[in-house]
């Protein structure tokens, strides 16, 4: 900094300080209480554009930055007292550089001071880091599409609803997964599921799992050889963490308004059955769970939907969802909401069993939710 009228007169430790700021690779700026400059270092200098802006106001001199949050921090530091840091862009201001800034201002008994630092590098590092956590949610989100059915199909005489919540972000892929289709002599598959862990790991095996249950299906007719025969797969198969849950049922419409289901259960929560009566009636769960032994044991439960009828699956995201007390949503709850729904159609029943799970937590799911609602008409 030049030296000026009086310059003989100041102080020697502010003639020392100004000798010291002057040499300062940062910027460093003084702003007096009508926000006008009153000092620039030479780098405050190079950033701003020159020594002529002393004694300009410095809302004169940047009109884009009236309003901005330089302008917050600012009055934020002069009104309370204390520090006020932000990330700076200069360009935003109408200043021709491409650099980011650390700025802090501190209150100082002439006005405020204001000191930089190139953040430039580190925001570049930043930004890096939001783009491929950006592409790793978007292929995240692909994945997860891919492991869930495109749509529901039409059944005759039925209609299907379902719902569905990941928790998961960036390559947190969910392990719930959901599938429906069509099986010999004109029979319907419904299969739900629940693979331990998130990740590449688990959407492979959810994957795996999906499609090995839909060829098992093609040339096996029961439940139970099944799930016996996706368990023997995914032993010889797959390798590291692979424990699931399933459910799998076979539905054969026999009738106008009547269908026999046929279902294995492997660990998983057992399905509900909803009567029109608004009678509700828990399956009864048949089998371990499956990737852990070579011999897990299953039973075929057999039993008749009618006309109006409802079977619900769904996962433990449900039962198990937690609120604020430590309370889980739990089985309770879910037969006398799954009970007044009779009269509702498959998709309303599917919706209003995740906004209640959902809600329960206020609204923020630990764990995955995935809802698969048959309903019989009449």
């Amino acid at each position: 900094m030049s030296s000026g009228p009086g310059e003989s007169n100041r102080p020697e430790a502010a003639i020392r300080l100004s000798g010291v700021l002057d040499n300062l690779s940062d910027p460093f700026a003084l702003l007096d209480a009508s926000w006008r400059f009153s000092y620039l270092n030479p780098a405050a200098c190079e950033v701003l554009g020159g020594e002529d802006l002393i004694g300009e106001k410095v809302w004169e001199r940047f009109p884009a930055a009236v309003g901005s949050e330089l302008n917050l921090k600012l009055l934020q530091a002069r009104e309370t007292g204390r520090a006020a840091e932000m990330m700076l862009r200069p360009r935003e201001f109408g200043l021709n550089t491409d650099a980011w800034y650390n700025l802090r201002a501190y209150p100082v008994p002439e006005g405020i001071a204001v000191i930089a630092w190139d953040a430039t590098a580190a925001r570049r590092i930043e930004e890096e880091r939001e783009e491929l956590l950006q592409s790793c949610k978007e292929v995240s989100e692909v994945l997860q599409r891919a492991l869930l059915p495109p749509s529901l199909p039409r059944i005759p005489g039925a209609e299907l609803g379902a719902a569905y919540v990941a928790v998961g972000e960036a390559v947190e892929v969910g392990g719930d997964f959901y599938d429906v289709f069509a099986i010999e002599d004109d029979g319907w598959a419904l299969v739900v599921g629940d693979v331990t862990g998130k990740g590449p790991e688990a959407a492979s095996l959810t994957s795996f799992v999906r499609y090995t249950v839909r060829a098992a299906a093609m040339r096996i007719k029961h439940p139970r050889d099944v799930l016996e025969a996706l368990n023997r797969e995914v032993l010889r198969q797959t390798a590291g963490e692979r424990l699931f849950t399933a459910v799998y049922a076979e539905l054969e419409l026999v009738g106008r308004g009547e269908a026999v289901v046929r279902l294995a259960c492997a660990g998983h929560p057992s399905p509900l059955v909803a009567r029109t009566t608004g009678e509700v009636e828990w399956l009864p769960e048949t089998g371990m769970i499956l990737g852990e032994t070579e011999r897990p044991g299953f039973s075929t439960h057999e039993f008749v939907l009618g006309a109006g009828d409802s079977m619900v699956f769904y996962t433990d995201g449900v039962t198990e969802a937690r609120n604020a007390a430590g309370e889980f949503f739990g089985e309770e709850r879910l037969l006398t909401l799954v009970g007044r729904l009779a009269g509702a159609s498959a998709g309303e029943i599917a919706s209003a069993i995740e906004e209640r799970a959902l809600g329960f937590q206020d609204g923020r799911a630990r764990d995955d939710i995935a809802v698969l609602v048959l309903k019989l008409q009449g």
